[in-house]
């Protein structure tokens, strides 16, 4: 008897006074063109690396197109690949949001030009910038910024103040491989 009055106050509930009945139509779905979303296939072919052979495939996101586990001494640096059109939103402004996840103030215009050195590879001349806050040796990061076309590749190495210091050279060589 219980659920005839739960039946019959969900018919009264659900009826309104409209006694016509209503028809909705929902739109179909349009096929996307594919030939123009982002593809790591198509960013590829237009520039590439060469990757040294003590360096192991990476953890893959979303955001990046590369990853790669750096073995040193016990520990391991990570280094990422991405590309963004455009700038990537600026260099001072990456600049600054990495030496934010540092723990480091931001910088200004002014003190840009003392943090870069300017390195080259097949794709052309890149900038190069090493981020390191001398009270956190747990994390320190070597960068590089390559403008191609219209787009920008930034390649970061994150590891310990140590790990910069013997993986430096490492990173520069492998920056200066793109083509």
């Amino acid at each position: 008897m219980k659920y005839f009055y739960i039946i019959l106050l969900l018919c009264l509930f659900s009826c309104n006074q409209d006694k016509h009945i209503k028809k909705y139509s929902i739109p179909k779905l349009k096929k996307v063109d594919k030939s123009n979303l982002f593809s790591e296939d198509k960013v590829k072919k237009s520039f590439n690396w060469l990757v040294p052979e003590n360096w192991n495939e990476g953890i893959k996101s979303s955001m990046r197109l590369a990853s790669y586990s750096i073995p040193y001494n016990d520990k391991v640096a990570d280094v990422s690949i991405t590309n963004f059109s455009g700038d990537g939103g600026g260099l001072l402004q990456n600049i600054n949001r990495w030496r934010k996840q540092l723990g480091l103030k931001d910088i200004t215009n002014e003190n840009l030009e003392e943090m870069i050195e300017v390195k080259e590879s097949k794709l052309g001349n890149y900038k190069y910038i090493k981020i390191i806050n001398k009270e956190n040796k747990d994390t320190a990061f070597l960068c590089s910024i390559i403008q191609i076309d219209n787009s920008t590749i930034f390649v970061k190495l994150n590891s310990t103040i140590e790990g910069i210091k013997i993986l430096e050279n490492e990173f520069i060589n492998f920056c200066s491989s793109f083509y």
